[in-house]
């Protein structure tokens, strides 16, 4: 298996698709500062899942896509896609080339593709695991990054190493069995916690299964009892009311014929009150008189109130009326004499008349005197009230011939009533033989309506009794298709009192046993089915709890021994590798021991052998280094380009062990000089009959190594752009 071609599109500064082919075993690439040649590197550690964009040399995933340029628009999204010749089956796919992609979207969406279908990244994490890739990206070193192996810690260390050695794909498969152990035993704790929380529930709820059980022997025993009882309460109702119907017949006939006849003479009254109504409405004359008789009364009331008020008037004429003599009075009369007096003077040569005049003046002179004694004075007769007398007895005449003139008139019509008067007579009498006729009928018609209504009420009886009935069928769960066909087994005989009482004991006992909802049995076989199903779970729980445990100390000895066997020969190639690059001195590789706490395991809630953590340590590795003509043993006291060669040659040593498919080197040679470059150009030679190069430099001497070389160069409009050469065209270059 090898890289054989990729392909970036929109990714950082390669805005257009570009394709760069791997058919040699080393591949360099070259270019000035700033035109992109890192893009490359940092592309394929990018579509093998990297997750920091510290180590893409960014902030966000935004800034990996092709931003734009006054020349060149920005795009909406970046890929890039490794293709893999897979003819020797490394790649456990059944497929000749094997490609895996990555796309990123402006909203920051990120996609991965293996053969253009759309995957997980935990899909792309254990494919690159299986072919010796990890997340440490160990064979990829970025710019900068060549003594990153040095400054890591030495449990970093160790993961790396088991990555180069293949043992990743195992780590994953043991921390995956230690998450399932954990959430195993999380789930055993549940269904244990169930299991105890239902048992008691459980017993309870089976002494009530039990209950229902009985219950249900008895309630089935009432059962039979209740249709027999009412099987036979039902056909003595119904006897009873075909002897009520037979004896009611006759009486429901006679009242019919009853009803018939009181309608009958209900007619003829009806029509006789018609003809006597209308002979009363038709007698005018008899309407004319009643008004004589209103009026004459009329008027002999006006007579005898006339009369009462000329009593009245006469009587009050006859009194004399008297008036108090007063200064007034005396003058008024004083006047009246001097008046007469006067006339008396005036008379000439009648002595006669003066005498008598004078003998009247005498005497009203005395009246005047008497009544100055006694204080009053007689007034004198009122005209007036004279003529209302007359009056009064003007109109009493007049009203008295009127009264005679209309009892006249009234004798008059009398006469004529009187044939009329005789037939309202023998009309009235024939009413009242017809009312004698129809109260004799009505009152056998209640006598019928009484007997009845006692049918009625011995009917309503039977009736109570069948909704009685119905109302304990509905009681007893009972309905009257359930009666048909029911066999009395010798109960005909029986008083139904004796079996309502053997019913009522049933019921009792039923009591006795309590009620028992339905809902109870059915849970209990739900529970009882619960208990069983968590009962089985458990066991398999345990049983898969026991397997996990198998298969973890299983994998983990299985990385113990391959990881010693590994780390023994990548330790013996570090040693050689350095002697190489530093022309002597020694280079060893340590086990020592790490604490577990503050693990990327114990955060998982896991220890290394995927159990809970506990106060216990594991492996890491220690570095140690003597470099020849210098008393230099610590990593911390090297310089630059020493730790850079260290770390070269520890690279070389893991990928000289357990070739990885490809190994990217991004200008780990920069810090190197003339001599160690040389020495840096032979060991890539070398190691490139073991693994694939990619190389990203500036050194003529790791150009020289290459078999293809790409030059990247970027424009005005700020694409990166790839030129490539042939071995033999890239020695012209470099040799000027």
């Amino acid at each position: 298996m090898y890289l054989k071609k990729l392909e970036l599109s929109g990714f950082k500064s390669f805005a257009k698709m570009t394709v760069l082919e791997f058919p040699s075993k080393v591949t360099a690439i070259v270019g000035p500062n700033g035109s992109g040649k890192s893009n490359i590197a940092e592309g394929i550690r990018w579509v093998l899942g990297e997750q920091s964009m510290k180590s893409l040399r960014g902030k966000k995933g935004e800034d990996l896509i092709w931003n734009g340029s006054p020349q060149i628009p920005r795009m909406g999204k970046a890929s890039v896609t490794l293709i893999f010749d897979n003819k020797d089956g490394r790649i456990p796919l059944d497929f000749e080339e094997v490609s895996l992609g990555r796309k990123i979207f402006r909203d920051g969406l990120n996609e991965y593709y293996l053969n253009n279908s759309q995957v997980r990244l935990k899909d792309v994490v254990e494919l690159i695991a299986r072919i010796g890739l990890g997340e440490t990206k160990h064979n990829i070193i970025g710019q900068g990054e060549v003594d990153r192996i040095l400054l890591s810690s030495a449990r970093e260390r160790r993961e790396m190493l088991e990555e180069a050695l293949g043992l990743r794909v195992y780590q994953l498969k043991k921390n995956e069995a230690g998450r399932k152990l954990e959430a195993t035993e999380e789930n055993m704790k549940q269904v244990e916690a169930l299991v105890r929380e239902i048992t008691p529930h459980l017993k309870f709820l089976r002494v009530q299964a039990q209950k229902a059980e009985a219950r249900g022997t008895v309630e089935e025993e009432l059962k039979q009892f209740q249709k027999i009882y009412f099987a036979k309460e039902g056909q003595e109702i119904k006897k009873e009311r075909n002897g009520l119907e037979s004896r009611q017949a006759p009486f429901v006939q006679k009242s019919n014929e009853t009803k018939k006849e009181v309608e009958r003479l209900l007619g003829d009254i009806a029509e006789a009150e018609k003809t006597f109504a209308g002979i009363s409405v038709k007698s005018e004359d008899e309407k004319k008189l009643l008004g004589y008789e209103q009026k004459r009364r009329e008027l002999e009331r006006e007579i005898g109130r006339l009369e009462g008020k000329l009593e009245v008037e006469r009587e009050k004429a006859a009194q004399p009326k008297l008036k108090i003599v007063d200064t007034r009075y005396v003058a008024d009369e004083i006047r009246n004499f001097l008046a007469e007096i006067r006339a008396i003077l005036d008379e000439e040569d009648r002595m006669e008349v003066v005498r008598s005049h004078l003998l009247v003046l005498v005497e009203d002179l005395d009246h005047l005197l008497n009544d100055i004694e006694r204080g009053t004075a007689e007034d004198k007769p009122d005209m007036a009230a004279t003529t209302v007398l007359k009056e009064l007895e003007k109109t009493i005449v007049s009203l008295q011939g009127e009264m005679r003139r209309i009892t006249a008139e009234a004798e008059k019509f009398d006469a004529m009533r009187r044939e009329e008067r005789e037939r309202y007579r023998h009309l009235q009498q024939k009413i009242r033989e017809f009312d004698s006729a129809l109260r004799a009928k009505q009152d056998e018609e209640r006598d019928l309506a009484l007997q009845l209504e006692r049918f009625k009420f011995d009917g309503e009886r039977l009736m109570f009794r069948e909704n009685q009935m119905r109302r304990e069928l509905e009681e007893g769960g009972l309905g009257p298709e359930d009666l048909a066909g029911t066999i009395l087994d010798g109960y005909e005989a029986l008083p139904g009192e004796d079996l309502k009482k053997k019913i009522e004991r049933l019921r009792g006992k039923l009591e006795e046993i309590g009620g028992i909802d339905p809902a109870v049995v059915q849970e209990y076989q739900e529970t009882e089915a619960r208990h069983s199903f968590l009962t089985k779970e458990l066991e398999d729980l345990k049983k898969a709890s026991l397997s996990l445990r198998d298969l973890i100390k299983e994998l983990d000895g299985h990385i113990k021994k391959d990881f010693k066997e590994g780390f023994a020969k990548i330790k013996g190639e570090f040693h050689n590798y350095f002697r190489i690059i530093f022309g002597g001195g020694k280079a060893s590789l340590q086990l020592i021991d790490v604490p577990v706490r503050g693990s990327q395991d114990e955060e998982e809630g896991l220890t290394k052998e995927g159990l809970p953590p506990e106060a216990s340590a594991e492996e890491g590795i220690e570095l140690s280094v003597d470099l020849p003509r210098k008393r230099i043993r610590g990593l911390a006291m090297l310089s630059g380009g020493e730790r850079a060669l260290t770390s070269i040659a520890l690279l070389f040593a893991i990928t000289a062990v357990n070739p990885p498919p490809f190994l990217v080197l991004d200008e780990t040679d920069a810090a190197l000089d003339e001599a160690n470059s040389q020495r840096y150009a032979a060991i890539l030679k070398e190691l490139s009959k073991k693994t694939q190069l990619i190389l990203v430099t500036h050194n003529r001497e790791t150009m020289k190594s290459a078999g293809i070389l790409y030059g990247v160069t970027m424009g005005d409009d700020g694409i990166s752009k790839l030129l490539s050469l042939k071995l033999e065209e890239a020695e012209v270059y470099t040799n000027r």
